[in-house]
Parts: C-alpha cells; sequence; structure tokens
C-alpha cells in the first residue's frame, strides 16, 4: 500500500523550504502541499527540492485569495485574484500536482451570497481555460467564509462551471462546524478531488483545533464513505504538532488510513 500521508508545508516550522521538507520526510510524509510561488526560478527551486527529498506534490495551497477575493464586486481584486489563481495552476503544472486549492471568497456585510456567487463564478471561468488547458484541477474548499454552506450548495456551484477541472478540495475539519463530513462527502462524491484533515473540537459555544485523533470527527465514518466514493488519494494534514512533533501528526494519519 503506497504512503497516502501528507503535509502542509506551511505548517512545519522552520526557517526554509529545504529545512520543511527534510522535517516532512523524516516525520515519515511521503507528500507535501506547497504555497503557490510567481516564478520560474522558484518553482524549480522548489521541484530540485522535490526529487532531493523524495516527495510528490499533489496539491498546490493557493496564495493571495483573502487579499483578494474572487468574491470582490472591485474589478481591480478580481483581477488580481485571477492573476494569483493563474500563478497556483502555473506552479501546480511546474510541481507535478494535479490540483490548485481555490478559495472562492467570501460572504461580507458588503457582499451579498447572490454577488459572491456570480462574482467568483466569474472569475473562476477567466482562470478555466488555463486549469483545462495544463490539467490541472480547480479543488473549490469552504473555509469558514460563510459561503458554499452545505454539500448541496457546494456541489451546485461546481456543476455550474459544467467542466471536468472544477472539483472540491474537502476539509474534513472544517466542515464539522456546519454539518457532519461523512455526509458532505457522500453528496459531494466523485467531485473530491483532494482531502485536508485537522481536528477539531467543540464544547458548548468553544470551538478549537486540536490534534487528530482528540476532537468530535468520526474519522471511522468518514474513511467509510471515501471508500464508497473510490477515494484512494493523498490525505494532507493542515495543523501543527503537539509534544509527539511531526512524527506524531504522521502516526496518527496512519491509524486514520488503517479505518
Amino acid at each position: 500500500m503506497k504512503n497516502r500521508k501528507g503535509i502542509v508545508l506551511d505548517c512545519i516550522s522552520a526557517s526554509s523550504i529545504e529545512e520543511k521538507m527534510k522535517i516532512a520526510k523524516e516525520a515519515g510524509f511521503a507528500a507535501v502541499e506547497v504555497t503557490a510561488v510567481e516564478t520560474d526560478e522558484e518553482r524549480a527551486a522548489i521541484a530540485a527540492l522535490l526529487k532531493k527529498y523524495d516527495l510528490v506534490c499533489p496539491s498546490i495551497m493557493g496564495a493571495g485569495a483573502w487579499q483578494n477575493p474572487a468574491t470582490s464586486p472591485d474589478p481591480e481584486v478580481q483581477k488580481r485574484a485571477a492573476y494569483w489563481f493563474k500563478q497556483g495552476i502555473l506552479t501546480a503544472k511546474a510541481l507535478g500536482a494535479d490540483t490548485l486549492l481555490v478559495v472562492p471568497g467570501a460572504v461580507t456585510p458588503q457582499i451579498d451570497y447572490e454577488m459572491a456567487w456570480e462574482n467568483s463564478r466569474k472569475v473562476i471561468k477567466e482562470v478555466l481555460p488555463l486549469a483545462e488547458e495544463l490539467g490541472i484541477y480547480l479543488g473549490i474548499e469552504e473555509v469558514w467564509n460563510k459561503f458554499l454552506l452545505s454539500g448541496r450548495e457546494m456541489a451546485q456551484f461546481i456543476d455550474s462551471f459544467e467542466s471536468e477541472y472544477v472539483r472540491a478540495y474537502f476539509d474534513i475539519g472544517n466542515i464539522l462546524f456546519y454539518g457532519y463530513p461523512q455526509h458532505w462527502i457522500k453528496t459531494l462524491g466523485k467531485r473530491i478531488t483532494k482531502i485536508h484533515v485537522k481536528g477539531f473540537k467543540q464544547e458548548g459555544l468553544v470551538l478549537k483545533w486540536v490534534q487528530l485523533l482528540e476532537g468530535d470527527i468520526d474519522w471511522k465514518a468518514c474513511m467509510d464513505q471515501l471508500k464508497a466514493i473510490g477515494f484512494d488519494g493523498y490525505i494532507t494534514a493542515e495543523l501543527g504538532p503537539d509534544d509527539r512533533g511531526y512524527k506524531g501528526i504522521a502516526d496518527d494519519l496512519d491509524k486514520i488510513l488503517a479505518l
């Protein structure tokens, strides 16, 4: 069985990308998720490090999404959002990834739901031809942005593009705030291209991130549903370590993957 464990590189505390990769490899991860960069030189340097440490990069973390939300009505902000999506697509292609994590923006007091829906679709449609040309999936993620608040809405949003290259990047931890992740997995089905995991616990009105096995997530139900939809890709952790270090995260992932 292949090693399906991944970690978001920015979750590793170190002074350089190379040191982060070294830590990831030593902890037992096979994959890392890299944040989008702007230049060919940066991409080539990262690609060389992936090869050096025998790591794969299945997905790219988008950059600039919160500073330049695609949901904005401002044409200049939309232009910058499209720019960063394109840089993420190019980074994915250069590093051998097949997915760019896309934060579509957010609903705010100034940006209502309908505006968010239409503006984000406009920006994503602008970059979709490049994604299709290069074979990169745009993985839409729900990130506590008051937008796409159910699996059915997420599915409808994805399907509206009528392209196999718009899919879901599903974060099991994020969704627990809204409902049950196993239900979302069932609804999204084959639309899911990648999985993020983190621990989440709710105590009354107090919400907190915890280690993977310390929260309220029913990992067995989630893994059963992922198997039911045929998902067998990388599971990427998006959290920092406890006193066990990064190997502790990898060990917890082993237990989850064995369910």
